[in-house]
């Protein structure tokens, strides 16, 4: 046991554990860069993506072009950092995920990775019919397809994550139904991708938000 834990925890939590592990800290983690256009390899795309209906359905390569080149158009638009993850059946995770004004999420599920919680920390989502701002939860049981488009803000989201998962299953299912559903998804990306900007620091979204709703002053 270190002395920098000793000082942190107060000589408390010696000996304390449990099956998810010891105490442990992820201090002031910086929101990692979105990816550039430049390190895409549209034809190995695909390979990420569980895409085996929609190949199925309008044939292996046009499904591989429409989604390599959908990734290639959204992938500026997002961020995904990792604050704290464990591994076992019974692991939790916490991840910080940051989408651009406007971003087209595709439909799709992660059925490998088990029941997810997502907290809105700041902007907006459209899930549906619905709009959720910050403070927003919505909760996905393991498996189920969901897509959602960011506000004109953006968003930044706490993505959840504890046991249920199948480690037979897909990490990405995409769920998207067709060619043109895609192609659409690419489309809204490209109209968009100029006000594409990482926050500086988690949580900047909320002045982006506040701008647009005209509260900047009472955002300070």
């Amino acid at each position: 046991m270190s002395e920098a834990f000793d000082r942190t925890t107060g000589n408390q939590s010696r000996g304390y554990t449990s099956e998810r592990g010891p105490f442990k800290i992820n201090a002031n983690p910086q929101i990692n860069p979105p990816i550039s256009r430049e390190m895409i390899d549209v034809d190995k795309a695909a390979d990420g993506f569980d895409h085996g209906q929609l190949a199925e359905k309008c044939g292996s390569d046009a499904a591989r072009q429409a989604i390599g080149e959908m990734v290639k158009a959204f992938i500026p638009g997002t961020s995904t950092t990792p604050l704290f993850g464990q591994g076992g059946p019974n692991g939790m995770s916490l991840v910080h995920v940051w989408f651009g004004p406007n971003f087209p999420l595709f439909r799709h599920s992660h059925p490998r990775y088990g029941d997810c919680l997502y907290y809105v920390i700041a902007g907006e989502i459209r899930l549906g019919s619905r709009t959720l701002g910050a403070g927003s939860t919505f909760f996905l049981p393991n498996g189920q397809p969901y897509k959602y488009t960011a506000g004109p803000a953006g968003v930044e989201l706490l993505e959840f994550r504890a046991g249920g998962g199948d480690k037979g299953s897909p990490g990405m299912k995409l769920d998207e139904r067709s060619i043109e559903s895609i192609e659409r998804i690419t489309a809204g990306s490209y109209e968009n991708d100029e006000r594409w900007q990482v926050p500086e620091r988690m949580g900047d979204t909320a002045i982006r938000q506040a701008r647009i709703d005209g509260r900047l002053d009472s955002a300070k």
